[in-house]
């Protein structure tokens, strides 16, 4: 069973969190009214525990229409933070009747280079000798502007700290034998939001407005003054471009 946070009424939301993250990176859009917020934590992040073994980014697509299923929800907007994003887009390719809209967050369609892909395996071998800490530390400086301010750093920080080293070694394996989604995105037939940091290292605007080209009902929404993280650095703007998609569906 995963831990899932589910609040409020009206349009389904399904969150899905990032890598190293949990469902709690969204606590600031539960601001957002007229939503059904349903925020799973993904086996071993946050409150969720380990499933044991390996998992792959598909598995995570149906885990996640399953707890849909638990709540009688046949139809929601789908929408995914970075490694959320790649969940969300297999959802897209194997089950498109379940979403009524898409908002992708930081993220990309591409699979990983067979450089990245190395480099996960290595992050795996690591986690194996010495925890989820180095992870934590190598990434926590990419997710948020050096302007942030301290207390959400802390806060990020907090959230990482959540994730189990089974959770991230299942997550690291699961993003490096993704597929390309690329093919997916000309099949979207729901309106789609992609939202971006204007200093998003990791997945970089560029990742966007390519996603925004292939995408039939695609709009794009630049968040000024954030890096990854955008959903934390600039809650404000990213719930008013959010609340604008929902209320067009």
């Amino acid at each position: 069973m995963l831990n899932v946070t589910d609040l409020g009424s009206g349009t389904p939301i399904l969150w899905v969190h990032g890598f190293p993250l949990s469902s709690s990176m969204y606590e600031n859009q539960l601001a957002i009214r007229g939503v059904e917020h349903v925020m799973p934590d993904l086996p071993g992040f946050g409150q969720s525990r380990p499933q044991g073994g390996g998992m792959t980014i598909d598995g995570y697509a149906r885990l996640m229409v399953a707890e849909l299923d638990h709540r009688g929800i046949d139809r929601a907007v789908f929408a995914g933070f970075s490694m959320g994003g790649y969940i969300c887009l297999a959802a897209a390719r194997l089950m498109p009747r379940r979403l009524c809209g898409l908002i992708l967050i930081d993220t990309k369609e591409t699979a990983d280079t067979e450089e990245a892909r190395q480099g996960r395996y290595a992050s795996i071998e690591k986690v194996k000798k010495e925890g989820v800490q180095p992870i934590i530390d190598s990434m926590l400086p990419k997710m948020l502007t050096s302007d942030a301010p301290p207390e959400t750093k802390v806060r990020v920080r907090e959230i990482m700290s959540s994730s189990t080293p089974e959770g991230v070694m299942a997550a690291l394996g699961a993003m490096a034998g993704r597929a390309d989604s690329s093919a997916v995105l000309a099949t979207i037939a729901v309106p789609v939001l992609i939202i971006v940091g204007e200093e998003d290292s990791i997945t970089p605007p560029a990742d966007a407005e390519r996603m925004t080209k292939m995408i039939p009902a695609a709009r794009l929404a630049h968040i000024a003054g954030a890096a990854h993280l955008s959903t934390m650095e600039k809650p404000e703007q990213v719930n008013l471009e959010i609340a604008k998609f929902v209320s067009g569906i």
